[in-house]
């Protein structure tokens, strides 16, 4: 797997419907000489050849197409291969956003982002950050158990007992939608052992964001993270 710490060119699929979108987005990437646009798709059934065929590190990936839509398609790709799904997404479109970071997206951005941002996004993804705003969790998560209900509660509490007293600290920050550093703060660590942490637990949870994190929790009856 490629990335900016590596110095090999990050691979990168762009997956829209509107063919001036991914237009737009293959010359915003195209300014990073280490990021490399591999292909494009304008749906998910497409997309999900291609993941196939080239096994890009990051997959842009819409969340509203017609046919195989994305969040079909990246419950498909994470099943599937190593690449990572980052969602591309406007403010009309949570409920969608939701099914995606719940298929496995491990993060998203918004279509009218700045270039700066969506190359440091593209990067941070392919380099195993999840980019969701703090923010922006909790009302993700409330969003996601709503919609799914709390279903799955003893498998829940399987992966949940397998987190140590630190790595639940973690996570339950995680789900109440902290950052790292807030984490830090309330567990007198530091950012980087927080991540640290963080990365045992998605590990452990089988969670690829930070949304799957509290959906999960939640599930556990570990609350309160809607708060």
């Amino acid at each position: 797997m490629a990335s900016p710490e590596t110095g090999d060119a990050v691979r990168v699929l762009l997956v829209d419907d509107e063919p001036l979108i991914r237009n737009g987005f293959r010359f915003v990437l195209s300014v990073d000489p280490a990021i490399d646009v591999i292909g494009e798709a304008a749906d998910g059934a497409a997309a999900v050849e291609l993941v196939r065929a080239h096994r890009p590190d990051v997959v842009l990936m819409d969340v509203r197409m017609p046919g195989m839509g994305g969040p079909e398609a990246t419950a498909v790709i994470v099943a599937q291969s190593d690449s990572r799904v980052l969602a591309m997404t406007s403010m009309d479109a949570e409920d969608h956003l939701v099914r995606m970071l719940v298929a496995g997206a491990t993060g998203y951005l918004l279509k009218d982002e700045s270039p700066a941002r969506i190359i440091d996004a593209v990067r941070r993804t392919a380099a195993g950050d999840s980019v969701i705003s703090g923010r922006s969790t909790a009302q993700l998560v409330r969003r996601a158990v709503e919609n799914e209900g709390t279903s799955g509660r003893r498998a829940a509490l399987e992966r949940v007992a397998m987190l140590t007293d630190r790595e639940r600290d973690v996570a339950t920050g995680v789900a109440s939608g902290a950052t790292n550093q807030e984490i830090g703060a309330a567990l007198h660590i530091s950012a980087g052992t927080v991540k640290t942490h963080l990365e045992q637990v998605f590990a452990k949870l089988g969670a690829r964001n930070r949304v799957q994190v509290g959906v999960i929790l939640e599930r556990a009856g570990l609350g309160p993270v809607l708060d």
